[in-house]
């Protein structure tokens, strides 16, 4: 493993040949300062961002009226829905969807016997999400409305408090915090397997065209 950063990590998410990260520089009694970085496994090199290209990288074209209406829009999960669409989700489980005009359409809040879902991953026209406090990851028809799938539960050993999930090629990755284990999950026939096991906490894991980075307690890291 390479270690990209160890300090204050808010938010990390993907682009064309590496990362954007978002670090928290200072903190006062109102206000948060961050910083903007990118890593790039070519060159394995750190370089600022402009706050206009993470956005872009996160919310898509539609980013400024998108960030307005948000505006905390680093502590936020987005993804790109099958419409062109935006789903964005915070840890309280409260949700929004905008259009590709960046014009919010629907505000709910997705939650699981009462307990908060938070994170995304687009499946088709269908949402993965992880509840950590029920140790499951559950399905969402946007269509539908509703919950139509859950794996895991409060008695199960399949998860251990989950609080990220990642999509790619047809399989979902969770990141476990308690038992420090990304779980794999193959979307064909919802089998589950370990597929990564850390010394450490484990809060995120991205694959970029092949790179796999996660978030660890320590920092980011490029395996």
């Amino acid at each position: 493993m390479i270690k990209i950063v160890g300090l204050d990590i808010l938010d990390l998410i993907g682009f064309s040949s590496g990362v954007l990260f978002v670090l928290r520089e200072s903190q006062d009694n109102e206000n948060v300062k961050v910083s903007f970085y990118s890593f790039d496994v070519n060159t394995k090199s750190i370089a600022t961002v402009t706050k206009s290209a993470y956005l872009l990288t996160k919310f898509g074209s539609s980013f400024t009226p998108i960030a307005n209406q948000l505006g905390d829009y680093v502590s936020c999960d987005a993804a790109k829905l099958w419409n062109g669409n935006t789903f964005v989700i915070y840890s309280s489980g409260e949700l929004g969807i905008f259009d590709d005009q960046g014009k919010l359409i629907k505000t709910s809040d997705l939650k699981y016997n009462d307990l908060p879902a938070r994170d995304v991953a687009v499946d088709n026209n269908y949402i993965w999400s992880v509840v950590p406090e029920a140790n499951m990851i559950i399905k969402y028809s946007l269509l539908q409305n509703r919950v139509i799938m859950r794996i895991g539960g409060e008695s199960s050993s399949t998860f251990s408090k989950p609080v990220s999930v990642f999509e790619h090629d047809g399989y979902l990755y969770v990141c476990n915090q308690k038992n420090h284990k990304i779980k794999r999950i193959n979307l064909t026939n919802y089998t589950v397997e370990d597929y990564k096991e850390f010394d450490e906490p484990v809060y995120k894991y991205i694959n970029v065209n092949g790179n796999e980075f996660v978030i660890l307690e320590s920092g980011v890291y490029l395996l």
